[in-house]
């Protein structure tokens, strides 16, 4: 089967949604190919930093990967690649799966039409802790400009994969999508892979090199360290504990804009040994550091890392609110008592301390949250699975 992805950024290296779905899309022995833009490095991405150069073309694991220059790109909200449609014609896909709203949707719908026995889907990554921030942004990129596409689309569509249920609200809110043209389609995680981690003792590894005990009780937290993450409450949180036997991996890093805060994060863990910044990590980095870990710590703004320490089968607390101080709901990824949700009129550092006190000495607890998180993780959370939704609008006979 042929699959033709269109997304904005592709890396090969990191965790990201696109780069599972090529993995599982390959190892099930499909052929794919992914159209992007040129942006290679993520805090750039993220901070809409200008990105020239010219076409870039090439295979990664099987996959191709077709990285493009911007046609135009108006305030870096409405941007578009050079006309697809060859891309399409040579390729000949069998599935073409949108991420999100790009503006190259009229040559995928044109494509459909002249290929009615190719499905397309779309996934929404979009919500009110995410997006529409203002009133132009709500009204006129989201309500007008953007749901023009979407509205020529529609009726080409098999599916909207909204990844989280406020997302459903989003769609339905703002651009006026009806809810059964609409499915979840959560996140998911590479269970395969860190099982293999796992079985590789990758975690004692870690342990062994910082110095760790067995038996002492290890928090993770990590990704983008922006102020957003609020990752000074857990810090002060771990501080208050005063416990010789809790550390705190911190895997991640701070963009260049971010510079200020991060130094203000190693300030307040200045002279406690057991806070240990580990840098930026790739996944084999991250899933050792998880592999570490009795129990994952995300203060604020939703992070794919939840549903990594989730399928690492850890207990993970996080605080739900974005950067715009809106609820994203995390509720959906509590299947099986797994996680804990902050409540947002208490105070955070003080909640977090309260919480991991309380798991750190009842460990039948913590055991009772790492069992649901496996049985989360395999119910909703494992790419083989979610593949096969995504695959599902084909023909049986396409399909075998």
């Amino acid at each position: 089967m042929k699959i033709f992805m269109l997304c904005d950024f592709f890396n090969e290296e990191l965790e990201y949604q696109e780069n599972h779905l090529v993995d599982y899309y390959r190892r099930h022995g499909h052929e794919v190919i992914v159209v992007c833009s040129l942006y290679e490095n993520v805090f750039e991405y993220y901070t809409d930093k200008k990105v020239d150069g010219p076409r870039r073309d090439y295979e990664v694991n099987g996959a191709r990967i077709v990285k493009l220059p911007y046609r135009y790109n108006i305030l870096n909200r409405m941007r578009a690649y050079p006309k697809i449609d060859r891309l399409l014609e040579e390729f000949e896909p069998d599935l073409i799966f949108v991420h999100d709203i790009m503006l190259n949707l009229p040559e995928c719908i044109a494509y459909v039409k002249k290929h009615p026995r190719t499905k397309m889907i779309m996934d929404y990554h979009a919500d009110y802790s995410n997006s529409g921030k203002n009133w132009v942004s709500l009204k006129i990129l989201h309500g007008v400009l953007r749901k023009r596409f979407l509205d020529k689309a529609r009726p080409h569509l098999s599916m909207i994969y909204p990844i989280v249920p406020a997302g459903i609200d989003f769609l339905n809110e703002v651009y006026g999508v009806p809810r059964d043209e609409m499915s979840l389609l959560p996140l998911g995680t590479d269970l395969e892979y860190g099982a293999q981690v796992h079985a590789s003792g990758a975690g004692r590894a870690i342990r062994r090199e910082l110095g760790i005990p067995e038996n002492h009780f290890v928090i993770f937290t990590g990704g983008k360290l922006t102020p957003f993450k609020r990752t000074e409450t857990l810090i002060e949180a771990v501080n208050s504990l005063g416990r010789d036997n809790v550390h705190l991996l911190v895997a991640g890093a701070a963009g260049p804009n971010e510079a200020e805060y991060f130094a203000g994060l190693e300030q307040l863990a200045e002279g406690n040994p057991r806070i240990h910044f580990r840098g930026w990590q790739d996944k084999l980095g991250v899933y050792r550091h998880l592999d570490a870990a009795d129990i994952a710590v995300f203060p604020a703004s939703q992070s794919i890392l939840w549903q990594q320490s989730i399928g690492m089968g850890l207990p993970v607390i996080v605080g739900d609110r974005s950067e715009f101080m809106v609820p994203s709901d995390a509720s959906y990824l509590n299947r099986n008592g797994n996680l804990i949700v902050l409540d947002h009129e208490e105070e955070t550092a003080p909640q977090i301390e309260r919480l991991l006190r309380g798991l750190i000495d009842d460990r039948a607890a913590l055991a009772r949250m790492a069992a649901g998180a496996r049985r989360t993780a395999d119910e909703m959370l494992d790419w083989n699975k979610l593949i096969e939704e995504t695959l599902s609008h084909l023909p049986q006979e396409v399909d075998s």
